[in-house]
Order: structure tokens, then C-alpha cells, then sequence
């Protein structure tokens, strides 16, 4: 009995961490997995991988300890978050894919990984999806983040639609690019001597309704967005050379974003604190961290 006792005290533990780390307004579960593309159906919108990891937290120490997980192999399929991803994945190619309210269904995030030396966490030279949804970073020493601003008139319960998206792209630690794009803009990076760089479009996104007014504390959804991310590989041996940021005020197509669109949108991802767990065994629950790229 008082085994039982012990297994049913571990389980309630991380269940209750479970609580805690779920970020205000995040009620669905989202699940990274890696593994191969085994196909994709454009007329259907979907695509099939072969999932062998999954990425989980361990929260047995201090902090949570986070890494992807070896899993019995199992084939996802998924609709795809855009249909730019069929022109970016082919069967065979090695992905990251995060689906949001159980295994395959709907994937929001996915990244054309590569083997990286030295390091767990491959990197990606594509994304198609919402780059926070993925545990993985981005080819050459870039780094991407992004805050979406509410369209305070189009929101259902706890999201709304983005009226732009602020993005921000480092290389190493240095911001070398930032633009707010309107839906279907896009920016691009060049600015290093190793022959790098860096095409971001934003095709859509969502923000949480709590930034609106009289719409504080209100819980459903968690804020989905989709960008298209593409980095050309920096030549091998050649360490960059970083000039100062370039900031891009308008989007192409001859739409102006406001002189001054307003203040910086409220962040509706929170890069490297928002954990949402999916299961309390084993390793006291595999879950999919949110983080900048």
C-alpha cells in the first residue's frame, strides 16, 4: 500500500508543476517530436514523419533539466501550418515538428534540421510555423524572436489577431535586424561577410486578447503564429563581422507600418519560461519548451 502511495505522491507532484508552468491564457497541450519526413500530401495539406524523439523536461532537480527523449517510433501525420512547406520539405529530410492538442493532427511549428556536432539540439535552416512553438535554434549563429500586437476589434476569447508582428534577428548576441511586419511582409538579412543570410516572412499570427482592453484574465487558447524563416548558410571557416542594426520601418508592397505603430506590443510568447508539460511519468513529464530561436 505504501508503494502505491509513493507512485500515486510522485504523480501528484508533477501534476501539480504541470499547473504552475502552464502560462496564463496556454490550455492546449503542444508536443515537439523529431525525427524524418516520410511524405507530405499537398493536395491534402498534410505531412508524415517518423517521430523517434520527443522533447521533455526532467523537474527533479532545481530547474528543469530539458533534452529530447528517445520514444518507440511512431508515424505522425499532420496538416501543415502553411502551404510554403511544401516547397521547403521533402521525404527523407530530417525535422522538428510540434503538434498542438495531441500527437500529429495539427502541426504549428516545423524546422528542416541538420545534424550538429557537438550539440543535442540540431539546428535549422527553415521553419514553417510559429518559431517559438520548436526547440531548436537556427543555422550560423542567428537568433529570431517575435512580439505580435492584438487587433482589439477581432478576438475570439483569449486570442486575437495580430495586427503586425515586431520581430527582432541577432547574430551571435548582436541585434542585426528588427521590422514590424504587417501579414504578409517580409524582411531580409545579408549584412555579415561570410555569405549568410536570412529571409523571414510573416504570413499571419494571433496575440492574446488580455492585452486589449477590458479583456484581462481571459483563458482558452494559447496565441498561434506562422512565419517563414529560410537561412543561407554561412561559408565554412569564415567568423562574421557584424555591423550595427538595420531597422526597417515598412513592408514590402508598398505598405507603411505607422511611423510609430504605438508601444511594443505586451510579448505573447515568453522565450525560454513558458513550459508546458504533456505527461507526469518517467522522466515527471515530457513537455515542449517555448524559447527564442
Amino acid at each position: 500500500m505504501k508503494v502505491k502511495l509513493d507512485i500515486f505522491i510522485v504523480i501528484l507532484v508533477a501534476a501539480l508543476v504541470a499547473i504552475v508552468t502552464v502560462p496564463a491564457g496556454a490550455a492546449v497541450e503542444e508536443i515537439a517530436y523529431r525525427g524524418q519526413v516520410l511524405s507530405v500530401n499537398q493536395s491534402g495539406g498534410t505531412m508524415t514523419i517518423s517521430a523517434g524523439y520527443q522533447y521533455g523536461c526532467n523537474y527533479s532537480g532545481a530547474k528543469p533539466n530539458c533534452s529530447w527523449l528517445p520514444v518507440p517510433v511512431s508515424n505522425l501525420t499532420g496538416t501543415v501550418p502553411d502551404p510554403a512547406a511544401f516547397g521547403v520539405f521533402r521525404a527523407g529530410d530530417q525535422v522538428a515538428a510540434t503538434s498542438m492538442g495531441g500527437p500529429g493532427g495539427i502541426w504549428i511549428g516545423l524546422a528542416k534540421i541538420f545534424p550538429t556536432p557537438g550539440i543535442e539540439n540540431w539546428l535549422a535552416t527553415d521553419i514553417v510555423g510559429d518559431p517559438d512553438s520548436l526547440p531548436v535554434g537556427l543555422a550560423s549563429d542567428y537568433y529570431f524572436s517575435y512580439e505580435t500586437a492584438a487587433e482589439c476589434g477581432n478576438c475570439t476569447g483569449s486570442v486575437c489577431n495580430a495586427r503586425y508582428a515586431n520581430i527582432t534577428l541577432n547574430s551571435t548576441t548582436i541585434p542585426v535586424l528588427r521590422k514590424s511586419l504587417l501579414p504578409g511582409g517580409s524582411a531580409f538579412y545579408n549584412g555579415r561577410n561570410d555569405n549568410s543570410s536570412v529571409l523571414v516572412g510573416f504570413v499571419k499570427g494571433q496575440a492574446l486578447s488580455d492585452t486589449c482592453p477590458g479583456m484581462s484574465g481571459m483563458v482558452g487558447l494559447q496565441p498561434v503564429s506562422v512565419f517563414t524563416i529560410h537561412v543561407n548558410q554561412a561559408v565554412a571557416g569564415s567568423p562574421p563581422q557584424v555591423p550595427g542594426v538595420t531597422t526597417l520601418p515598412s513592408t514590402p508592397g508598398g505598405q507603411a507600418m505607422p511611423s510609430t505603430p504605438g508601444p511594443s506590443p505586451a510579448p505573447t510568447k515568453a522565450p525560454s519560461d513558458l513550459i508546458v508539460p504533456i505527461a507526469a511519468l518517467g522522466v515527471a513529464g515530457a513537455v515542449l519548451l517555448r524559447k527564442e530561436i
